[in-house]
């Protein structure tokens, strides 16, 4: 009655090393397409035979169906699921199952690591590189952390899952800080997609808007065999933002220091940060003159191009705005699966997790937008992003094809990921950390202080700048700087970084400075350790 696989013998191994091993954590590397899924059901049901319990974490975005469906399978109905997507009432019914040990398995989004299990015997975290496992407001905790320490108390065991693990995962799998399990071949057996780079530079005046004609020319291709295409973009909206050609300034958001984003289908202008929303005139508050026009690209801009490029195309778009509904995300899935479209668009979404045997063309319409932001993990986000999509490809017996469009092809982050090569790029980019004084090899901690008056927010920052250089003697202390967003909502943000490799003080001292801030009502300090973002 179970689905169940046989196993390859490298998950096989695999599965045995991972229950021999007597570190708390296993770090399971695996190429896209390498059958990690399998793995994780096969060590669930091992610790069921000893009458122990599971937890299974997915990123929020890919708690997609598809996941969820295959566990089903085999495990029936003593799974519990927990996510932001359901209601208070349902939330509780699945709370209730658990605490009334009527699961023996949990699968959700990072809260779930709190789940009221009995007899936990392993906890799993699957796509353990992204960044939606650290919560970024109050409390902010890692629920990588968190599974690591319940693990801990409990002699249980922690799985942690990737194609693309973080540097810092990958350092200590490297020391056997983790115990560092390797699947490196496709469970088909197949080779990963080749992947071909298109240098954009060289497109210009081709190019039709954001395609090159090679892209336009597989596609087609594609299609006409009957097969699919994923197309990757990673902003939504139509356009980034929306410039006047006679003053240059751009339309900013009132309440925040960050520039609009141009919705086509709804004719509006929003603010992704604070939701302020305003109509699309093509007059410049500025100048007043009649000449605003939209620059960037987001997705629905490239879901028209497409359709005027390729009129017998069926094209599905996923971003935030198309799956915000609940359940849009399962059928957009599943449509796209039963083949009543052969084109999927979307951002980071259609990146993850996602399985279509019919996929055999994936396109990165601009491989470079994330290597574009003033943030030390934005090449790693880069490498990460490029190669999920690419896993995308090829996944059954047909193979599969890549094409990364990019205005940077010398960039060692994108030549990686052309290679699907983690291990080169895992020592390039661990030179630059060491030389920049980065994690893993140094400690961070961000402090954000924050006012409506941005005066007093400046002159808190430097007060709390001179306690850390009063204090903390083995500490690099950065700043204060106005933070990437200066302004949000009508709040203004200064930035205080701390690198450290040792210094036994650092939680004492930045706890007598919250406690101060605690007393005082017009500044706020949020202390951030080992922030995701700068």
């Amino acid at each position: 009655d179970k689905k169940i696989k046989k196993l390859t013998s490298l998950q096989e191994n695999a599965v045995n090393n991972i229950l021999n091993t007597e570190n708390t954590v296993s770090l399971l590397y695996g190429v896209t397409g390498s059958g990690k899924t399998e793995v994780y059901m096969e060590l669930i049901d091992k610790y069921l035979e000893k009458g122990l319990k599971s937890i299974v974490l997915v990123p929020e975005i890919s708690l997609t169906p598809q996941l969820i469906k295959r566990f089903e399978e085999r495990f029936g109905n003593n799974i519990a699921l927990l996510h932001s997507a359901l209601s208070d009432g349902e939330k509780y019914d699945e709370y209730r199952r658990i605490v009334k040990d009527e699961v023996d398995i949990v699968i959700g989004a990072r809260s779930a690591v709190f789940a009221p299990l009995k007899n936990l015997g392993l906890i799993i975290i699957d796509e353990c590189h992204s960044d939606s496992y650290k919560q970024d407001n109050n409390p902010r905790y890692n629920a990588k952390e968190v599974a690591i320490k319940r693990a801990e108390e409990l002699g249980a065991k922690v799985v942690l899952g990737s194609a693309t693990p973080m540097l810092e995962e990958y350092a200590r799998g490297l020391k056997n800080v983790f115990n560092l399990v390797t699947l490196e071949r496709r469970v088909n057996g197949k080779e990963l997609p080749k992947v071909e780079l298109i240098d954009m530079n060289k497109e210009v005046g081709r190019a039709k808007g954001h395609f090159s004609l090679p892209l336009i020319d597989e596609i087609n291709k594609t299609i006409e065999r009957g097969e699919q295409v994923i197309l990757l973009l990673n902003r939504r909206g139509y356009s980034s933002f929306v410039t006047c050609s006679n003053c240059g300034e751009s339309v900013k958001c009132p309440n925040c220091d960050i520039t609009l984003t141009y919705h086509k289908s709804s004719n509006i202008l929003r603010c992704h940060y604070c939701g302020h929303a305003t109509k699309y005139e093509v007059t410049c508050p500025k100048c007043h003159e009649k000449s605003l026009k939209d620059l960037g690209v987001g997705t629905e801009k490239i879901e028209e191009e497409l359709k005027e490029i390729l009129p017998k195309a069926r094209v599905l778009r996923m971003d935030v705005d198309t799956t915000s509904k609940k359940g849009a995300h399962k059928k957009i899935v599943d449509t796209f699966s039963k083949g009543d479209a052969n084109i999927l668009l979307g951002t980071q979404m259609v990146a993850k997790g996602l399985d279509f045997p019919n996929v055999t063309l994936v396109g990165v319409i601009n491989a470079d937008t994330s290597l574009m932001l003033p943030d030390f993990r934005s090449s790693e986000k880069t490498f990460d992003l490029l190669s999920q999509v690419a896993g995308r490809a090829g996944r059954s017996d047909k193979s599969g094809k890549v094409i990364f469009q990019t205005f940077n092809e010398e960039n060692y982050a994108i030549i990686n990921a052309k290679e699907n090569d983690y291990k080169s790029f895992y020592k390039e980019e661990m030179k630059v950390r060491k030389l920049m004084k980065y994690p893993p090899y140094y400690y961070l901690v961000s402090l954000n202080i924050s006012s409506k008056d941005s005066k007093l927010a400046l002159v808190e920052a430097k007060k709390c700048e001179k306690v850390c250089h009063k204090y903390l003697d083995k500490t690099i202390i950065l700043g204060p700087s106005p933070a990437s967003i200066f302004k949000k909502q009508n709040i203004y943000y200064y930035q205080l970084i701390l690198k450290y490799q040792y210094q036994d003080n650092i939680h004492e001292v930045l706890e007598k400075l919250v406690e101060y801030y605690a007393t005082i009502n017009k500044v706020n300090l949020d202390v951030d350790f080992n922030p995701i973002h700068l």
